[in-house]
């Protein structure tokens, strides 16, 4: 009975935000990262590395695939979330290790930071999709930390200009399905993903845009802050 409930479409137990439950699932994401960042020259210089590469990719597959598959045949390529953007291309580049698109899409991992502070599921961690949805998510931060310390990837300033670029465009096209055509509001370009925000929009729908705009720059320029913090210790070492 545990078993099938466990696997059920019936919502369980769900997470309050920053609650122990909540705290506990930050923590072990970060350490996560930490450990893998520690032990990436280990990983690296491993003849095994394929591979964790691999059951990296494989992880993703367990977490993601029935999302994917529906996504894919269901929807729109210009409907997806940020964080699927940024997942499906961490994936196709680590998975063929190609250094030019990981250098664009590893910029967009900030969104699963967000998302493991301010997740927007119902379903807890006594249901499977309660565990896809957070190993999902998690999967995007070690396929960015495995891109930059095993792989030696290292996005520099023109990259991260590219993948603003690049995200700037995506989002037009976006936010003109929606607003031509409806659905899901996946960028929230018009619906903020926080109501505690919702005052601006009441404000102007303009000056919302700017601002989640503007702070979406500044994320992604977050990102590139362990590239440059982690080259000037080489420098200095």
């Amino acid at each position: 009975m545990i078993q099938l409930d466990f696997f059920s479409n019936e919502v369980g137990n769900t997470i309050p935000w920053f609650g122990v439950t909540h705290f506990v699932i930050m923590f072990v994401f970060t350490i996560s990262l930490i450990l893998l960042w520690w032990f990436a020259p280990k990983i690296k210089k491993s003849k095994h590395e394929k591979l964790f590469r691999f059951a990296l990719v494989g992880l993703v597959l367990l977490f993601e695939w029935n999302v994917f598959q529906s996504r894919i045949l269901t929807g729109s390529v210009f409907r997806m979330p940020l964080c699927a953007v940024s997942l499906y291309g961490l994936t196709f580049s680590i998975m063929f290790r190609n250094e030019k698109s990981f250098k664009i899409f590893y910029f967009y991992a900030f969104g699963t930071f967000l998302t493991f502070l301010f997740f927007d599921t119902v379903w807890g961690l006594d249901r499977w999709s309660g565990w896809k949805f957070f190993g999902a998510h998690a999967t995007i931060g070690w396929l960015a930390v495995y891109g930059v310390a095993v792989l030696g990837y290292r996005p520099n300033k023109t990259d991260l200009i590219k993948s603003t670029t690049y995200l700037a465009i995506y989002a037009f096209i976006s936010g003109f399905a929606f607003s031509r055509y409806g659905g899901s509001d996946e960028l929230f370009l018009f619906h903020p993903p926080l109501v505690e925000v919702q005052f601006i929009i009441d404000i102007h729908v303009i000056l919302y845009q700017i601002i989640f705009c503007t702070l979406a720059v500044f994320l992604l320029y977050l990102m590139y802050v362990p590239i440059q913090i982690s080259d000037k210790l080489k420098k200095n070492t």
